[in-house]
């Protein structure tokens, strides 16, 4: 295990060390928020449950899946959008709310105010 001795210099002032160790644990708890964010994927299925896209936790679709049959099944090219557009967005809209958690439940390090 790392010391305070044997990770800074036993010449630095103990505020110092409290200021560098407290910017440490902001850095490790964005970046574990961070790595959360990443694993987000949300798939919401579409009115028909034909169509199912997949939203990660920065909103960007990666992919989409669509049913065999499916686009032959509508009546119009709006109507496949539409259903495909509104899959889209519940998806988006739970990816959202994941990243919303992820970034509510992240822990700061408490800072010590003068």
């Amino acid at each position: 295990m790392v010391t305070v001795a044997d990770k800074w210099p036993s010449d630095m002032h103990p505020d110092t060390i409290s200021a560098l160790e407290t910017g440490e644990a902001m850095v490790h708890a964005v970046a574990d928020m961070l790595e959360r964010v990443d694993r987000i994927r949300a798939r919401r299925p579409s009115p028909t449950t034909r169509v199912i896209p997949e939203v990660d936790g920065m909103g960007r679709l990666t992919d989409l899946y669509i049913a065999p049959g499916t686009i032959e099944s509508f009546a119009s090219g709006r109507e496949l959008v539409a259903d495909i557009m509104a899959a889209i967005q519940e998806s988006t809209t739970d990816a959202l709310r994941q990243h919303v958690i992820a970034v509510e439940e992240m822990t700061l390090p408490n800072v010590p105010w003068p």
